[in-house]
């Protein structure tokens, strides 16, 4: 199956990826906005199509890398494949993706830290690419906010989460949610008005 990045999907645009039914049993998007109710779609590749870009857009504003974005929502849900059975049962089974999704791009990057520490401790310099587009003033900001900070403020302005949705798919409590996203705002707010 083609990815949506492979088919042209724009990662800063959430309309552009294909919302729809492949087996007529999932819900369109449009109705899962606005009704607020839980998903349980009829097949794996019905839940793909329903969340696959808005992970992947939230998990690249969040760490600021599109590869790694996408590597962790592909890698949570070949685990969902793998737990279908048991995951399609669940009352929301993308939530249960997009948790997994965020812990694997957390590892990722934890991983990478461990990584760059060793080769400074080994003397030797790690070279990082230079960015290949220019980055809008909040995706500047949002790359300067801390780990939690940035990806509550993805998970709540972009993805439309409620508090308690993001403090799942973090596994964080709800008042740490409110205290990023307030810390989140007050910063973001000084960087743009400071660039502006």
């Amino acid at each position: 199956m083609e990815s949506p990045t492979q088919a042209g999907w724009n990662p800063w645009k959430r309309s552009a990826t294909p919302r729809q039914d492949l087996d007529g049993g999932g819900v369109e998007a449009d109705d899962r906005e606005s009704e607020g109710a839980h998903l349980r779609p009829a097949s794996l590749e019905a839940l793909f199509w329903q969340s696959y870009a808005s992970i992947v857009q939230s998990l690249t504003l969040a760490s600021g890398d599109l590869a790694a974005a996408e590597d962790a929502t592909q890698e949570a849900f070949a685990q969902a494949w793998v737990r279908w059975g048991r995951i399609s049962r669940y009352d929301n089974p993308g939530a249960w993706v997009r948790r997994v999704a965020i812990n694997k791009l957390r590892n990722a990057h934890r991983s990478r830290l461990r990584g760059e520490a060793a080769v400074q401790r080994m003397a030797y310099e790690v070279a990082s690419a230079p960015p290949s587009e220019p980055e809008s003033d909040l995706t500047g900001a949002l790359r300067r906010l801390p780990y939690k900070q940035r990806l509550c403020a993805v998970l709540f302005y972009v993805d439309g989460l409620s508090t308690a949705e993001v403090a799942r798919a973090m596994g964080i409590s709800q008042g740490s949610v409110s205290q990023h996203l307030n810390r989140a705002r007050t910063a973001l707010r000084a960087h743009l008005e400071g660039t502006s």
